[in-house]
C-alpha cells in the first residue's frame, strides 16, 4: 500500500495565493474537485499555483462539504515543478482553426508542452471560423494542473494572420512561418538562426499565395519546413510547440 507521501501531488489554481501559515479553501468548484471528484484526506499534501508562476505547497488538515481547511507549507517562485515551470519568454504558437475538437485537443497538447500563448487564426482556407474561448481556457488551466505547471498557457480570441503578425511587431517578437514548399530549412535550425518565439502553422489546405506573399515581402517572416511528411493541422502545430519548446531549453 503507497504512503501519503509517495502519491501524486494534485495541482489546483488559485490565484492570489493565500498569505499566513494556514487557510480555509472556499472556493466551489476547487472544493467539489478536491472533496467529491478526487476524495483528498486529511494528511494529503496538495500544491496550489497562480497560473504565473508561483506555486505553494499545502496539507489538508480538515474539510467539510463546503470548505477544506489547509496548512500552508512553503512558498515557491519559479521552481522546476514541470517541464515548463521556468518559461519566462513568450513562447507562442499561431495556428489555424481546427475542425471539430481538433482545436481544443491541439490546446490542450501545447498546454502540456509549456506554450504560453495560443492565437487561432483564420486563414484563407480555415474552415472552421470561430472557437470557445471559454472552453479553451479551460482546457488549458486544466492541462497545467495536470502537467504540474505553474503558469497557465493564454488563449487568444481568433484573428487573421494579419491581425496576428500585428501583435508579434508590436510585442517586438520575430517569428517563423511553417511551411510544405520544397527545399525549407528545418523549423529548428530558423528558430535557432533568427531566435524567433513564435510559429505560425497553417490550415491542412496549406497557405494561400496572399498568405505566402504577405509573410515573406511583408512581414519578413522566414518559412521553414517541420519535415517531409504532409501533416495533419494538429500534429503540425504539437510538433511546432515541441520544437519551440525545445530551442527555447
Amino acid at each position: 500500500m503507497l504512503s501519503v507521501s509517495c502519491m501524486k501531488r494534485h495541482v489546483f489554481t488559485l490565484s492570489p495565493l493565500p498569505e499566513g501559515k494556514s487557510c480555509t479553501l472556499r472556493v466551489p468548484e476547487l472544493v467539489h474537485q478536491i472533496v467529491r471528484v478526487l476524495h483528498l484526506r486529511t494528511g494529503e499534501e496538495i500544491l496550489l499555483v497562480d497560473g504565473k508562476g508561483k506555486s505553494m505547497a499545502a496539507e489538508i488538515v480538515g474539510y467539510t462539504e463546503h470548505a477544506v481547511e489547509v496548512r500552508l507549507l512553503k512558498k515557491e517562485a519559479d521552481v522546476e515543478l514541470g517541464i515548463s515551470s521556468a518559461v519566462i519568454a513568450p513562447l507562442i504558437i499561431c495556428a489555424a482553426i481546427l475542425k471539430k475538437d481538433h482545436f481544443e485537443w491541439l490546446t490542450e497538447k501545447l498546454a502540456e508542452i509549456g506554450v504560453t500563448d495560443l492565437i487561432p487564426l483564420i486563414s484563407a482556407r480555415t474552415i472552421k471560423k470561430d472557437v470557445r474561448l471559454d472552453r479553451l481556457q479551460t482546457i488549458a488551466k486544466e492541462a497545467m494542473e495536470q502537467s504540474e505547471q505553474t503558469r497557465m498557457m493564454t488563449v487568444h480570441p481568433p484573428i487573421d494572420p494579419m491581425g496576428a503578425a500585428t501583435y508579434v511587431k508590436r510585442q517586438q517578437l520575430k517569428a517563423v512561418v511553417c511551411d510544405t514548399k520544397l527545399q525549407l530549412p528545418p523549423l529548428s535550425d530558423s528558430l535557432e538562426k533568427t531566435g524567433a518565439r513564435v510559429i505560425f502553422v497553417g490550415p491542412e489546405g496549406g497557405w494561400s499565395d496572399e498568405e505566402r506573399v504577405f509573410f515573406e515581402q511583408e512581414c519578413r517572416f522566414p518559412s521553414a519546413s517541420l519535415g517531409s511528411s504532409i501533416l495533419k493541422g494538429e500534429t503540425a502545430g504539437i510538433l511546432a510547440g515541441y520544437v519551440l519548446r525545445q530551442v527555447e531549453k
